[in-house]
C-alpha cells in the first residue's frame, strides 16, 4: 500500500495531531492557569478592551509578549476571556513552530530515509517536554520557539537561502527572539553563522546586519521610558564542579518528563520517565556518533556538526545560568531532534529505525494522555474563592500570594482587584485601586491568603475556602502590617 498521501497532507496531519494530542489536557477538570499565565491573560484582556498595548510582560523590559497578546486577543473574540482561549491561542503559536520545524527538516532533505522529517516531527509533537509548555502563555517563550523554527526554515530552504529579503527578515527576527526569550539563541546562532559562511554572498550578510540594526533600533525606541519592576541577574560565572554537572543532568531529566511546576517536580508515570531517559540517551549517543564520524572521517552532511554544536551550546550556556530552572532546557528538544535526525539518516536498516520512531511516538501518545491528570493547584478551591469574594461583595483585596493575586483577578475578570505585600508591583494601578478602596470603603476590602497561614479560625470575620484559602473581612491596618503589607505610598519609578 502506497503511503504517498501522508507526504501530500503532512502539514494538515501535523496541525491536527498538535491539537488532538492536547485534548486530554484541554478537556480535563485540572486545566488551570498559573500566576504568570494569568498576567499574560490580563494583558490580553486590557488589549481587547483598548486600555493599552502591552508589548512586554508587565513590569519588565524583556519578555516581548505582544505576539502572544495578539494571538490570545483573537481567541478571546471567539471564546471570550477564558483559560481555554489562552490555551488554544498558545497551542496555535506552538503548532506554527512545529509546522516550520517540519518544513526545516524537509528543506534539509534526508536522501537515505525520506520518512525522517515526518517521523521526527511526530516525535516532537508527542514529546512530554512540551506536553504542558506547548500551551503556556509565559511572556515570550512560545514566541521565541515559533520564530526560531521560521528562521531555521529560511536558513535551509533552497528558494530562500540566497534571498536578500529573507536574510533581512532573519536579522530582524533574531532581535525579536532576543527580546522575547533569548534562550533559543544559543542553539540558533551556530546555524545562522554557518549559513552566512556557506552563502559567500556579501549582500546576504549586509542585509542580515541591516535586519539586526532595524530590530535593535525598533526596540530601543519601544523601550524608552518603560518601567522595570523585575530585572533579576540571570548570568553568573560557572563553578565547574561535579555537583553542577549532576544538577544539569538531574534537571534535564525532569525537564524531559515535562512534569514540573516552576521549581517543583511532579512524579511522572513510568512511560514518561522512560521517554525522558531515552531522550537523554539519544542526545548522548548522537554526540558520541559525531565524534566517531569525525575520527573515522565518515561522510556526513556538515550541517550535522553544526546541529551538534547547537546542542552543545544549548546545554553549555546552562552552566552560566543562576538559579537554573527546568524550563531553561526548553530550546534543547528542537535542536536535539535536528541532530538526531542526521544520525538516524546515517544508520543502516532504515525500516527498523522508522519502526522504532513509531514505537516512540506510540509511547508518547500514552504519556500525553496521562497529562490530563497534570495538576499543581486545587482549581475548585480557586473558583470557590472567586465566587465567595463576589458573594460577599468584596471588590478589592490584599493577597498573601504573589501569584495568587493574578489568578484571582483573571478568574474574576477583574471584578476583584488584588495587590501583594510590596507597595510596588508589575502593574501599579492595582495597588492604587486597592489602597484607595481600603481607605474609602473598607467593607469592600479583605485579606486573602492560604488557609494554613494561622489566622484565628474562630473569628466571625473569617471564611475558610475548602481548607485551601481564607478570606478575612473587614480587615484593619494593624492586621495588614502584621502580615507584612507595606501600606506606604510607593516612590515614583523610572
Amino acid at each position: 500500500m502506497k503511503l504517498n498521501w501522508l507526504f501530500k497532507y503532512a502539514v494538515l496531519i501535523i496541525i491536527l495531531l498538535c491539537f488532538i494530542s492536547r485534548f486530554p489536557q484541554l478537556l480535563s477538570d485540572n486545566l488551570i492557569l498559573d500566576g504568570d499565565e494569568t498576567i499574560v491573560g490580563l494583558m490580553s484582556k486590557h488589549f481587547l478592551e483598548l486600555k493599552e498595548i502591552p508589548y512586554f510582560f508587565y513590569g519588565q523590559s524583556y519578555g516581548f509578549s505582544f505576539i502572544e497578546v495578539m494571538t490570545i486577543r483573537v481567541f478571546y473574540s471567539i471564546f471570550g476571556v477564558s483559560e481555554i482561549a489562552i490555551k488554544l491561542a498558545m497551542l496555535s503559536l506552538w503548532t506554527t513552530g512545529i509546522v516550520f520545524f517540519y518544513k526545516t527538516l524537509k528543506a534539509i532533505g534526508f536522501k537515505n530515509n525520506p520518512w525522517i522529517p515526518l517521523l521526527i516531527t511526530l516525535v516532537f509533537i508527542f514529546s512530554p517536554s512540551f506536553a504542558v509548555w506547548s500551551m503556556k502563555a509565559r511572556g515570550g517563550y512560545l514566541t521565541a520557539f515559533a520564530l526560531t523554527s521560521i528562521i531555521t526554515f529560511l536558513l535551509f530552504n533552497k528558494k530562500q537561502k540566497s534571498n536578500v529579503f529573507a536574510s533581512l527578515t532573519i536579522g530582524f527576527l533574531i532581535i525579536l527572539i532576543y527580546q522575547s526569550q533569548a534562550l533559543w539563541l544559543a542553539g540558533l546562532i551556530p546555524l545562522v553563522a554557518f549559513t552566512i559562511y556557506k552563502n559567500k554572498d556579501i549582500r546576504y550578510g549586509i542585509m542580515m546586519l541591516l535586519g539586526l540594526t532595524a530590530g535593535i533600533l525598533f526596540f530601543y525606541f519601544l523601550k524608552m521610558g518603560l518601567p522595570t519592576f523585575w530585572s533579576p541577574k540571570i548570568l553568573d560565572w560557572p563553578l565547574l564542579t561535579l555537583k553542577n554537572y549532576n544538577s544539569i543532568l538531574d534537571k534535564m531529566y525532569v525537564h524531559f518528563t515535562g512534569n514540573y511546576y516552576y521549581g517543583e517536580f511532579k512524579e511522572a508515570m513510568l512511560i514518561t520517565k522512560f521517554l525522558s531517559i531515552g531522550m537523554m540517551f539519544a542526545i548522548l549517543f548522537s554526540i558520541a556518533a559525531g565524534v566517531y564520524f569525525l575520527i573515522k572521517k565518515k561522510e556526513i552532511s556538515t550541517v550535522f556538526y553544526v546541529t551538534l554544536l547547537s546542542v552543545l551550546c544549548s546545554i553549555g550556556y546552562l552552566l552560566f545560568i543562576r538559579g537554573l530552572g527546568y524550563r531553561y532546557f526548553l530550546p534543547l528538544t528542537g535542536f536535539a531532534l535536528l541532530m538526531i535526525a542526521f544520525v538516524i539518516n546515517q544508520l543502516k536498516h532504515q525500516k527498523t529505525m522508522n519502526l522504532l520512531l513509531l514505537i516512540w511516538v506510540s509511547l508518547g501518545t500514552i504519556s500525553l494522555y496521562d497529562f490530563k491528570n497534570y495538576s499543581f493547584e486545587n482549581k475548585k478551591a480557586l473558583v470557590s474563592l472567586v465566587d465567595e469574594l463576589d458573594k460577599q461583595n468584596i471588590s478589592h483585596i490584599y493577597c498573601g500570594g504573589g501569584l495568587l493575586q493574578w489568578q484571582i483577578m483573571f478568574y474574576s475578570k477583574e471584578k476583584t482587584i488584588a495587590r501583594y505585600k510590596s507597595n510596588i508591583d508589575r502593574y501599579p494601578e492595582y495597588i492604587k485601586a486597592v489602597d484607595s478602596t481600603f481607605k474609602n470603603d473598607n467593607k469592600r476590602t479583605a485579606l486573602v491568603g492560604y488557609y494554613n497561614e494561622g489566622l484565628n479560625l474562630s473569628s466571625p470575620d473569617f471564611t475558610g475556602i475548602k481548607n485551601t484559602y481564607f478570606i478575612l473581612s473587614p480587615v484593619t491596618v494593624n492586621t495588614l502590617e502584621e502580615r507584612g503589607f507595606d501600606l506606604t505610598a510607593p516612590a515614583s519609578r523610572d
